[in-house]
């Protein structure tokens, strides 16, 4: 009676299956490689997700978020939730007016109806 696995105990079939066993991990580093050489660099991600950004609203609470590395965090009248970069912390105060439209770079601070602040995202994104 035969063996199930009879044809890997050839030569041949040893060659195979090792073949096949080697192979996965070496296409797995193949693709890992070429991913990290020609897919976006981190500025590239940086910028298009600060250009997805949009905000807009009354500043209704201001705090450090502990559970988030400490981040200062602004929720707005309308529940929506604004991370501030570390920077412009003190530049935002309760009853600011923020208004940032989807891409662009630009978040303006409005304080008792007028413009007080312009911040610029690009102005944060590190040279390559």
């Amino acid at each position: 009676m035969k063996k199930k696995f009879e044809y890997f105990e050839t030569k041949t079939g040893k060659l195979l299956f090792f073949g096949i066993i080697l192979s996965v991990p070496s296409l797995l580093v193949i693709f890992v490689i070429c991913t990290v050489f020609t897919g976006p660099s981190g500025r590239q991600r940086v910028i298009e997700s600060d250009s997805l950004e949009t905000v807009h609203g009354v500043v209704d609470t201001l705090f450090n978020d502990v559970q988030n590395h400490d981040t200062r965090t602004a929720i707005l009248t309308n529940k929506a939730i604004y991370q501030i970069e570390p920077s412009w912390a003190s530049e935002i105060e309760i009853g600011d007016s923020l208004s940032k439209d989807k891409g662009s770079f630009l978040l303006e601070v409005y304080r008792k109806s007028k413009k007080v602040k312009v911040l610029n995202y690009k102005e944060l994104i590190p040279a390559e």
